[in-house]
């Protein structure tokens, strides 16, 4: 009776033994695990932190960038209201140097010299053996306010010689007969009579000179009126473009063959 107790009494020792020695053993491996859970938990709020702080300045970068594009949008708007401004400005200007020029002839293919010291008297006398029609009984004098020669760099280019006349009956006379007769020089040199428009205006009418071009192949009348507005007469049917874009758009599918060059 004494060796089963004194038996049972060392089997619960020994069990309470081997329980301290297991829980100090699971205490010391669960240590480690527990100081790196809380490593990690400090580590994941410390992202976490960052994350924010990130998210915050994302939304702040995003909120400058709708600001930003809200003045591009503003900005592209006033822009093309200058743009429109300057324009209307520019075409004003236009308009008041053509003004100026509307008595204007500019005349091309003149050789360089015959006028002499004179050119204002040596038109006088010449522009009525080039265009009989302008001698008329009935018509007043032709009368030169002054002329003069363009200049240019090219010094081996013909100088167009630009002469201005006291009324506007005279220029549009001067060019109506041109365009009949077709003045030539002895040496069979024919004479060109232009208008004499601002630099703005004649880039704008020079825009034409593709589409005329390909018209006058085709055997189709066109001519421009001031500014430079084209009018096309074609079979009976009248045309009028405001731009060489607007004319070539219209007529390359009827008219003119305005196709691309495929090698481009």
């Amino acid at each position: 009776m004494l060796i089963k107790q004194a038996i049972a009494d060392e089997m619960e020792t020994l069990q309470g033994t081997v329980a301290d020695m297991l829980k100090g053993a699971i205490e010391k491996a669960l240590n480690p695990l527990e100081k790196h859970l809380v490593e990690n938990g400090n580590i994941l709020r410390s992202l976490k932190e960052q994350a924010d702080g990130h998210a915050k300045k994302f939304d702040t970068v995003f909120n400058k960038i709708d600001s930003i594009q809200v003045a591009v949008r503003r900005n592209e708007k006033e822009t093309s209201l200058c743009i429109m401004e300057v324009t209307k400005m520019r075409r004003k200007l236009n308009e008041l140097e053509d003004r100026s020029r509307m008595n204007n002839v500019r005349i091309v293919n003149l050789p360089t010299g015959v006028e002499g010291d004179d050119p204002r008297g040596y038109l006088q006398k010449m522009l009525h053996i080039w265009i009989p029609s302008i001698k008329s009984p009935n018509s007043n004098p032709l009368e030169i306010d002054r002329a003069h020669r363009i200049f240019y760099n090219n010094t081996s280019r013909l100088r167009t010689m630009v002469l201005k006349l006291l009324r506007y009956t005279d220029r549009q006379a001067i060019l109506e007969g041109a365009r009949k007769v077709r003045p030539t020089l002895q040496d069979g040199t024919q004479l060109l009579f232009f208008a004499d428009y601002s630099p703005g205006t004649t880039q704008e009418r020079q825009e034409y000179k593709e589409i005329r071009i390909k018209l006058r192949q085709k055997g189709i009348d066109s001519f421009i009126i001031y500014p430079s507005i084209l009018r096309v007469n074609n079979k009976g049917t009248r045309m009028s473009f405001k731009s060489a874009e607007e004319a070539k758009e219209a007529l390359k599918s009827t008219v003119l063959d305005m196709r691309e060059d495929p090698g481009h």
